[in-house]
C-alpha cells in the first residue's frame, strides 16, 4: 500500500503546479484554494526534509499547520458564503479558532505531541461552512449544471475530507494505541482521502479556466 502514498502526495505536486499555471484566470475566492494548496505543498516539503536531515518528530509541523491552512480555507469561505452568512460569525470563529491554536501546545497539548484537538475543530469548522455552501446552493437555486460549477467540486473535496478528518484526528489518540493495523488502516485511508481531497481540487481548478475561457468566447462573439 506504499503505492497510496506515494500517489497521494502526487496529487499535491499535480494541484500545486496546475495552480500555479492557471493562476491568472483565478476569482478571489479560488486564489485562497490556491494559497492552501501552496502552503500544503510547502508543508509537505518541509516535513520530509526535517524527518531526513533535522528529526523524525513531526508533530510540531502540525501544530503550525493547522491555524494557517484552516485560517486560509475559512477566508475562501468567508468570500463564497457572502449574502448566506454574516461575515461577523465566520470571523468571531476563525479568532476564537486561532487564540485556541496559540494556547494549546502551551497549556493542553505539547508541541512534540500531535495537535488532534485542533485538527478535530479545524475539520469541524470546515465541515460546518462546507455544509452551509451547498446549503447556499439550493435555497438560491442559480446553478443550473452543478457538475459544470468549480466551487461545487472544491467544496465538495473540503466536505469530503474534513468529515473523514474530524474523526481521524479526534480519534487519533485511540487508533494508535489499538494496533498496529488500525494505525495503518487510518493512515491507508486518510492517504487515500488526501488523494481524493486534490483530484477535486484539481478539477475544479482547471474548471475555472475553462468557464473563464467559456465567458470570454461569447463576449467576443457578441
Amino acid at each position: 500500500m506504499l503505492w497510496l502514498i506515494k500517489i497521494n502526495s502526487l496529487t499535491n505536486v499535480i494541484a500545486f503546479f496546475i495552480g500555479v499555471v492557471l493562476y491568472k484566470s483565478f476569482p478571489k475566492e479560488i486564489k485562497y484554494v490556491f494559497y492552501f494548496v501552496v502552503f500544503g505543498f510547502l508543508t509537505e516539503l518541509y516535513s520530509k526534509i526535517q524527518i531526513y536531515y533535522i528529526m523524525r518528530n513531526t508533530m510540531p509541523i502540525g501544530h503550525f499547520y493547522f491555524p494557517i491552512a484552516i485560517f486560509i480555507a475559512v477566508m475562501f469561505y468567508k468570500r463564497i458564503l457572502t449574502g448566506f452568512m454574516h461575515p461577523a460569525w465566520i470571523i468571531t470563529v476563525i479568532v476564537l479558532y486561532e487564540i485556541y491554536c496559540v494556547i494549546n501546545p502551551i497549556f493542553v497539548q505539547g508541541l512534540f505531541q500531535y495537535p488532534s484537538i485542533t485538527g478535530s475543530l479545524g475539520s469541524l469548522i470546515l465541515f460546518l461552512l462546507s455544509v452551509a455552501f451547498f446549503i447556499k446552493v439550493m435555497v438560491e437555486a442559480r446553478i443550473e449544471k452543478l457538475a459544470g460549477e468549480p466551487l461545487i467540486w472544491i467544496n465538495s473535496a473540503f466536505l469530503i475530507y474534513y468529515t473523514v478528518g474530524f474523526f481521524y484526528h479526534s480519534l487519533y489518540n485511540l487508533r494508535t494505541t489499538a494496533s498496529m493495523e488500525v494505525a495503518y488502516f487510518a493512515l491507508y485511508l486518510f492517504s487515500f482521502l488526501n488523494l481524493i481531497f486534490y483530484l477535486l481540487i484539481t478539477v475544479g481548478f482547471i474548471l475555472v479556466y475553462k468557464v473563464k475561457k467559456n465567458k470570454n468566447r461569447v463576449i467576443k462573439n457578441d
